[in-house]
């Protein structure tokens, strides 16, 4: 049986409808996935070298749809909001984003590098204010900014290391140009600031 034209016509523009509404529904499926989260959100982008954690600028998607963040070092970032990019974990409890907040007396930082292991060389504990002692008991002076969390070692068997402390129980090795290094120093609450480490 043979269609009239005017039933093929009246055909058509459904068809065309169709296909737009598809068009359309894929168009904002794209534009919500490449929209960029408000300033402040932290994400973590999954990538082949670990994990970077990163913190929204609140921009809108450049012309290649491409997100602002900010790395937890300082460096700024453009980065497509994809399968790579995640909201990030709660933050652990005593966190503070500006490192504010004063060094505990008595805690103690074992220190490890990815591929390595233990990087004793980095250990240090908190004596009290102004000193921290080493791996092997020796002594030193130190400075901390409570605004950046940057702990320099200032003198000692450790000086002219630095770190910049992630939470309340994390620092990480600075080079010497203060940017992060793989190596990552934990809180120890099991060690004694005057035992062996």
């Amino acid at each position: 049986m043979r269609s009239s034209k005017r039933e093929r016509a009246a055909g058509q523009p459904c068809a065309l409808r169709g296909l737009t509404l598809a068009a359309v529904v894929g168009t904002l499926a794209s534009v919500a996935e490449a929209a960029c989260p408000p300033a402040g959100a932290e994400y973590v982008i999954k990538g082949f070298a670990g994990d970077t954690r990163v913190t929204a600028k609140g921009s809108a998607p450049d012309r290649r749809g491409a997100c602002f963040w900010r790395t937890e070092d300082g460096r700024d970032l453009w980065w497509n909001m994809g399968g790579d990019v995640k909201p990030a974990p709660p933050r652990p409890a005593g966190y503070s984003a500006t490192g504010s907040g004063a060094l505990v007396p008595g805690s103690v930082y074992r220190c490890s590098l990815p591929g390595i292991g233990l990087f004793t060389g980095a250990y240090f504990g908190i004596v009290d204010g102004s000193t921290y002692r080493n791996v092997d008991g020796k002594r030193g002076s130190y400075t901390f900014d409570s605004r950046t969390g940057v702990l320099r070692l200032v003198s000692g068997p450790g000086k002219g290391l630095s770190y910049q402390r992630q939470s309340g129980g994390n620092f990480r090795v600075l080079d010497e140009r203060g940017k992060i290094t793989g190596g990552n120093c934990a809180l120890n609450k099991g060690l004694s600031i005057n035992g062996r480490w």
